[in-house]
């Protein structure tokens, strides 16, 4: 009986040692597993955010032609680790471009990035906040003003992105295709005119009343003279004789104001088509950047105050 029982522990003890073997094999193969989970949950929790201080540390407008060419070596290698790792690149490039604290070149360049890797509304949102906060010095202003404006003509809100460029009362760009240069005022109004007005009206309208620059100044004016609302109609008229305005910009609000004197006079006779549906068909006029849509452009204020007037 005892050289039974001794056997018996001698078996129990060889299973146990073998179940023992077994775990520790199973632990060390998945091992690498969890490195790599590990690794990739340190991942994801802001690696890049090192790597845009290393390699966006610049201003572009403050460099030599070979010094951009240096960063321009950089750039592209970090586009195309981003364009070759996508599914980690996307959600790292969204919450840095929410940290506006990061340098202001990234913010433009990086959204630019994200968009060339995802073109979703929620990541048009998270760039045009971003790029409201570029230093517009580092920029090439046409690719500034054709991004926003890309994203009015799909809709989105682009107003504090817009109205970044009423600081910069030299913001002017040239669109080679038209040879049309297109100063700071429409500028504004191709960036905003494509969108719902609602986005932008009422803005427009306080930001009038606290810009203090003449360019910016009629800019607004310009933008709300194209709204054609009772309360942008309200709001050039009370600037145009309101204190501790430039001369400069009161007069041009004055004139704003008399434009409706000879549009009273127009004959509308055959028109039938409704307010709403004329402002439907001039922001789809202005999603085209052209000589020819300007000129339709400037048809639509007489046309929708008529429409008003029935």
């Amino acid at each position: 009986m005892q050289g039974d029982r001794d056997h018996q522990e001698s078996l129990d003890t060889e299973q146990a040692m073998k179940t023992t073997t077994c775990l520790c094999i199973l632990a060390f193969l998945l091992l690498p597993t969890a490195r790599a989970a590990g690794g990739q949950a340190t991942s994801s929790t802001g690696f890049l955010h090192a790597e845009i201080q290393k390699v966006y540390d610049f201003h572009p407008h403050t460099l030599s032609s070979a010094q951009i060419d240096q960063k321009s070596g950089l750039l592209d290698q970090f586009w195309t680790k981003a364009k070759s790792q996508r599914g980690v690149y996307v959600p790292e490039l969204r919450r840095e471009l929410a940290d506006f604290s990061n340098p202001p070149f990234f913010l433009f360049d990086g959204s630019q990035l994200l968009l060339s890797l995802s073109d979703a509304p929620a990541d048009r949102k998270i760039v045009l906040s971003a790029i409201a906060h570029t230093d517009l010095r580092d920029l090439q202003l046409k690719d500034y003003f054709l991004l926003v404006q890309r994203m009015a003509a799909q809709g989105e809100d682009t107003i504090a992105a817009a109205f970044h460029i009423l600081p910069e009362p030299k913001f002017q760009v040239f669109i080679p295709q038209h040879s049309l240069t297109l100063a700071q005022d429409y500028c504004l109004v191709y960036m905003l005119l494509p969108t719902n007005q609602d986005f932008w009206v009422q803005p427009a309208i306080e930001r009038l009343r606290a810009e203090t620059d003449v360019t910016a100044q009629k800019s607004l004016l310009l933008l709300l003279w194209y709204a054609q609302t009772p309360d942008s109609d309200k709001a050039i008229q009370e600037f145009s004789t309101g204190p501790a305005k430039s001369q400069a910009s009161k007069a041009y609000a004055n004139e704003l104001v008399h434009r409706k004197d000879s549009i009273g006079r127009t004959d509308a006779t055959g028109s039938s088509e409704s307010e709403e549906s004329l402002r439907q068909a001039r922001r789809e006029r202005m999603k085209a950047v052209s000589d020819e849509a300007l000129y339709d452009l400037d048809s639509y204020p007489a046309k929708i105050i008529i429409a008003i007037r029935k």
